[in-house]
């Protein structure tokens, strides 16, 4: 069993609204997102000065994490989340990039080095 589906209270699929039948609404997306409730501390590094902010992650799948957060980013911003999965013994820490954001949800695509990212 993952990390991911532990920390999740429930699998999510977006759906899209309009005149469409249900079959049509449903977009589906790389990997599963999980609907989780997770404080996280979002690391930035700007003209070699590190600056660390706390934040909340709403939304995680194997591709990425949506992260509600009091700083202003932009897409394509490179970033590190870091958090820590109940019943873990320390912080796990993964590299991203900001994708999408609306007001101070970003929504963050992680970067793997290596599989042994994953």
């Amino acid at each position: 069993m993952d990390i991911i589906s532990v920390m999740a209270t429930q699998p999510r699929l977006r759906s899209v609204t309009g005149g469409k039948s249900p079959e049509e609404r449903a977009v589906f997306r790389r990997w599963q997102r999980y609907r989780l409730n997770l404080p996280i501390r979002i690391i930035i590094t700007q003209d070699g000065a590190k600056e660390i902010m706390s934040g909340r992650a709403n939304d995680m799948s194997e591709g990425g994490v949506l992260v509600f957060a009091g700083i202003e980013l932009k897409t394509c911003d490179e970033v590190s989340i870091e958090f820590t999965p109940p019943y873990a013994n320390g912080p796990i820490r993964a590299r991203g990039i900001v994708r999408h954001r609306l007001g101070y949800n970003y929504g963050i695509e992680f970067l793997l080095d290596s599989e042994a990212d994953k």
